[in-house]
């Protein structure tokens, strides 16, 4: 198998550039023919195929159609490869699957099959607008998915690509989830004599949510579908996948040897969540769950632990400081390429670092943000103390993120810091469920802002800070004091 190129951020299908629009319209531009149909532009691009919008020539009627790439289409095993994803998807005939109408083969011999078309989005771009989703949402997304894997795997096939961007998002009510591209579906027991989808030892798919057996090319059941559905479940609940490494042998080596870390590591958590993405991420197959169903069980059982046991669940309101890290792209969304994809991962995975070591615990973590927070003493000269130490350590992150080497000029980093309420649910760690700190919108600025940036309340009676005027109400930090002096201090500021 070969590496090159797999170790992308996620390696998903995602929506064309500029340049591939261009090159795309090239290959097949707006209103060339295919069969019954008519082009009227480009949707997406994958690994093997172009998605267009395209009109039935006689009802008019808006379908999806995808075509497989013009430099794969000389190649017979990918041509069979195809037209084998056109079966499957037929033969399962499930209402979580997308609907195939027609197949086709283009004047240069290409083929192309005929789809329903789907107003909405991928998952994986659902997760880039909102970050990290709840468990409920999670299950709620979930469901439909599993049910599709269920009927897939009862029919003999197993998908192995289930990620992001292969689970489509339906706008309308009710709201529909749909599993995509069985390009690289498999029969779990082939007819004697069957060639399969793929060489002996080889193994395809996205090397980010590949279980250890499928990256091996050992032999494959429904587990390597469930691997890939904890890899999922890991990064919706904190917007962030378990492994991941700029270097591809490093990543292979992480899903192979390394234990698989815990999603409340990175946001509050149950541990019944846990478990379950843990068991999913097992590295031997016998020891994760035996089925879709029964991964699935499990979670709504998880997902409704919390719920029922919140009433019994004290909660109270109290004093806190929040560092809040908001990364900028100065890029359209089209242009998200691996190399600002790596940059956001870098200074996130360095701003995650530095926080959790400084004791702070960390909220939120999305593709783009970050929201630690540190609970305050009740006495008010330790508490005055504690935000001095925090603003320090921000001071310290903005930085270190200012002097890294080469930085991504696409990408500014917002740094802002704010006390004040939080509501906290007592479990067996603190988790903070609201409050003040929370609503991030009503605090943080919605500019771009050169320097570390903090509210009145986060530096209030802080001694030894420099200041000068930031946006709105918002200060500007120079360098702070190594410690708070005084119980009681004043403000040395430049213009507030």
């Amino acid at each position: 198998m070969t590496l090159d190129g797999l170790a992308t951020r996620d390696n998903e299908t995602r929506a064309f550039s500029l340049e591939e629009r261009s090159f795309s319209r090239g290959e097949l531009p707006c209103g060339a023919r295919a069969g019954n149909y008519s082009v009227v532009a480009p949707i997406a691009r994958g690994g093997c195929g172009a998605v267009y919008e395209a009109r039935h020539l006689q009802t008019g009627a808006r379908v999806a159609m995808k075509v497989l790439h013009g430099t794969l289409a000389a190649s017979p095993k990918m041509v069979k490869r195809f037209l084998r994803e056109i079966e499957v998807v037929r033969l399962l005939n499930h209402p979580g699957i997308v609907d195939i109408h027609d197949a086709g083969e283009l004047p240069d011999g290409r083929p192309f099959y005929v789809m329903e078309h789907l107003d909405g989005l991928t998952l994986d771009v659902l997760l880039r607008q909102e970050g990290r989703l709840s468990p409920e949402r999670a299950l709620d997304l979930l469901e439909p998915v599993c049910s599709a894997l269920d009927a897939a795997h009862a029919a003999g096939i197993i998908h192995r690509d289930v990620k992001g961007s292969n689970i489509f998002v339906a706008r309308g009510v009710p709201r529909a989830v749909k599993l995509l591209d069985f390009g690289i579906a498999k029969l779990m027991e082939p007819e004697e004599g069957a060639s399969g989808f793929t060489t002996a030892g080889r193994a395809p798919g996205t090397l980010t949510i590949m279980a250890p057996e499928q990256i091996l090319g050992g032999p494959l059941d429904a587990r390597v579908d469930v691997y890939a559905l904890g890899v999922l479940l890991h990064r919706l609940l904190t917007g962030k996948l378990p492994f991941y490494s700029p270097d591809a042998a490093e990543l292979l080596r992480q899903h192979l040897e390394e234990p698989p870390p815990r999603p409340s590591r990175r946001t509050p958590l149950p541990p019944a969540l846990d478990a379950i993405v843990l068991r999913c991420l097992e590295k031997q197959p016998e020891h994760r769950y035996p089925s879709v169903k029964s991964f699935l069980c499990a979670l709504r059982e998880a997902v409704g632990e919390p719920t029922s046991g919140r009433s019994s669940t004290p909660e109270l309101e109290t004093d806190a400081i929040a560092v809040y890290l908001d990364l900028r792209l100065r890029t359209d969304a089209d242009d998200l390429d691996d190399a600002l994809a790596e940059e956001l991962g870098l200074v996130l995975d360095l701003a995650e670092e530095r926080l959790r070591d400084a004791g702070l615990t960390l909220v939120s973590v999305t593709g783009s943000e970050i929201l630690a927070v540190r609970l305050l003493s009740c006495d008010a000269g330790e508490a005055l103390r504690e935000r001095a130490a925090v603003i320090a350590i921000a001071a310290a992150l903005h930085e270190e993120i200012a002097q890294r080497s080469r930085p991504d000029a696409r990408v500014h980093p917002n740094l802002c810091l704010h006390a004040g309420r939080v509501v906290v649910r007592w479990m067996p760690h603190p988790e903070i469920i609201g409050g003040d700190l929370a609503r991030v919108g009503a605090w943080a600025p919605a500019e771009p802002v050169h320097g570390l940036c903090a509210t009145e309340e986060a530096i209030r009676g802080v001694d030894g800070l420099e200041l000068s005027a930031g946006p709105g109400r918002l200060a500007l930090i120079g360098e702070p004091s190594a410690q708070c002096s005084s119980p009681a201090p004043t403000l040395r500021s430049r213009a507030v």
